[in-house]
């Protein structure tokens, strides 16, 4: 559970905060205060997996060359990169007060 921003009360899943981006905001269950997640933390916490997926079509593209080896290198390396994700993304992306 995580503690709200504005009433300090663990209101929130892992869930909820693993759906929250820099542009989306969720209302705390006891408060009922929008919380977010700081923009800069958020892309930081997602560029393993974008550059795992990125890696995983091109190590496809260079040993086989083939589509169907070359989108499941793209997916081998989406799934590394959520694996990676999911760990970063709850230790280092903090649930603030957004911004308006």
């Amino acid at each position: 559970m995580y503690a709200c921003p504005w009433c300090q009360r663990k209101t929130f899943s892992f869930w909820q905060k693993q759906s929250l981006g820099p542009s989306r905001s969720i209302p705390c269950a006891a408060c009922t205060r929008r919380v977010s997640v700081p923009w800069v933390r958020a892309q930081v916490a997602a560029a393993p997996l974008v550059l795992l997926a990125f890696a995983g079509l091109l190590v496809g593209k260079i040993a086989y060359g083939v589509l169907p080896e070359i989108l499941m290198g793209g997916c081998l390396g989406l799934m590394v990169g959520m694996i990676v994700m999911a760990p970063l993304y709850h230790f280092f992306v903090p649930l603030v007060k957004p911004q308006q």
